[in-house]
């Protein structure tokens, strides 16, 4: 009866085992798939990242030509150039004036919402990413909205004003009247403002994150 018993219980603490061990590789196996698609997420937000500063210096090189047509609309106004001097193709070009940014945030959304990007065990990764989409991103999403509305109270009255002269002369004369002096020196301060603090704030997040990513992979490798 003894040995029995003994079998018995050798049985069942080798089938109880057993189990357990399923188990175990399971999980671990499940554990290895969600961390392999955590690093797969990573390097899509990389790819996103490396997205969003080619596409800040496109921006930012267009807000330098919108800049610098608004300094010259603020001195056809206050009569500091010489008329002959004057482009007037600038009149019909409107690049810079109305360009904002729109990063790339799918990837992290993809990792956000299947909770993957909450097993990112790399504090300082962490902390970048974090940084990155959810203050950085924020701040210009909120200024993006405050520069759209600047512009639909704005920009779409003074273009068709400018939209309804016949000829360069009546344009030269419209701003020489000095009723948009005002609207150019707030332009010009919206998107300076835009270009040194949101874009510069945004595109030092994106680099510190690319250089977290980069060592974070190299670790991982």
């Amino acid at each position: 009866m003894r040995n029995i018993l003994t079998r018995g219980g050798i049985e069942f603490l080798a089938v109880l085992l057993g189990i357990s061990g399923s188990l175990w590789i399971d999980n671990y196996s499940k554990e290895k798939e969600i961390y392999i698609a955590l690093n797969q997420d990573i390097s899509n937000i990389r790819l996103d990242i490396q997205q969003d500063l080619e596409e800040i210096n496109i921006i930012d090189s267009l807000i330098t030509q919108g800049l610098a047509k608004i300094d010259l609309f603020i001195k056809i106004t206050n009569k500091e150039i010489n008329i002959e001097e004057i482009d007037t193709t600038t009149f019909s070009r409107f690049e810079g004036f109305t360009n904002t940014f729109f990063p790339m945030g799918s990837s992290y959304l993809v990792a956000q919402n299947s909770g993957r990007i909450n097993k990112i065990e790399n504090q300082k990764l962490l902390k970048s990413i974090s940084k990155y989409y959810q203050n950085s991103y924020e701040r210009l999403k909120t200024n993006n909205f405050m520069y759209d509305d600047f512009l639909n109270i704005n920009f779409f009255t003074f273009r068709a004003e400018l939209d309804s002269k016949k000829t360069d002369n009546e344009i030269i004369e419209l701003f020489e009247s000095g009723i948009y002096e005002v609207l150019f020196i707030e332009w010009r301060n919206r998107r300076t403002s835009y270009r040194n603090y949101v874009l510069k704030d945004l595109k030092t997040s994106a680099n510190q994150l690319l250089l977290d990513i980069d060592n974070y992979l190299l670790i991982i490798k």
